[in-house]
């Protein structure tokens, strides 16, 4: 049974036995925590659209209904609880987050934007001192052979994010990148035949996309790229499912792949085989 919580129908949501209708980061308050310790302030913009309702919201009324005694009434609440049990936010509050939040950890947020950074002396550890592992080299699960000849990497372009489900919506980000693109070395387009915009057939073990031809020297001889952002020739279904024997990482980075020319009266899509 499969709970989707989102403000789209994406394609997991496609999939879902139940859509909860979430609200954008315009539609309500709350506050965001960046990579770089910083706490800030989130305000509403926009009221949310027909059904839609705010995620502390959905997520408390979930919890009542399955016997929870949840009863906050607004998201600075939920935060007062967070700063109660992580020791990380103490001191801090909506009253002195401020117009450009604060960093954490804060003796004083007050009067101090907070510490800037970490570890300066020592590093939180028993010794206080940084441990340095060693790793042994892995090769690839899947090498390139005769049959499959480039290697395939995938990854995101700077227009868009994940598979879309908010940037392609974005008439000016959808503008730029419109399209899913193999993009290969001016050298390998050369002798398979390809021409920058046209259109090529990506085949691994697993499955096929077509897609249109992006000629770059950003690549390698050898090596391809596709980015992972489109379902109409959706990347991963190339990929391999092995994954890393210790961090458990899928090896989406690196799978064997050929390439070859389709003709210009084709459409991208993706062919995947039993």
């Amino acid at each position: 049974f499969l709970v989707v919580q989102d403000i789209f129908l994406t394609e997991t949501a496609e999939f879902a036995d139940v859509v909860l209708p979430a609200s954008s980061y315009l539609e309500k308050d709350g506050t965001y925590t960046n990579t770089d310790r910083r706490v800030q302030l989130g305000r509403t913009v926009l009221d949310p659209p027909g059904d839609a309702r705010l995620d502390w919201w959905i997520i408390q009324e979930i919890a009542r209904r399955m016997g929870l005694d949840w009863n906050y009434a607004s998201p600075r609440e939920v935060f007062e609880e967070m700063v109660s049990v992580m020791p990380s936010y103490a001191n801090l509050s909506y009253d002195n987050l401020g117009g450009t939040g604060k960093l954490y950890p804060n003796p004083d947020p007050d009067r101090s934007d907070g510490t800037v950074v970490m570890f300066t002396e020592s590093f939180n550890t028993d010794d206080g001192l940084a441990h340095l592992v060693p790793a042994d080299w892995l090769p690839a699960a899947e090498l390139p052979d005769e049959g499959f000849p480039f290697v395939l990497n995938t990854g995101r372009l700077l227009e868009h994010w994940h598979t879309g489900s908010m940037t392609r919506r974005s008439f000016a980000l959808d503008t730029i990148s419109p399209r899913a693109e193999v993009s290969v070395h001016p050298d390998d387009a050369a002798e398979l035949g390809l021409v920058d915009g046209g259109l090529a057939r990506v085949s691994s073990r697993r499955g096929s996309i077509t897609l249109h031809v992006q000629v770059s020297h950003r690549e390698q001889r050898g090596n391809c790229f596709i980015p992972f952002h489109f379902r109409e020739a959706a990347a991963n279904l190339l990929t391999i499912d092995e994954i890393d024997p210790h961090g458990k990482i899928p090896e989406f980075k690196f799978c064997a792949v050929k390439i070859e020319p389709v003709p210009s009266t084709a459409t991208a899509n993706v062919e995947v085989e039993a």
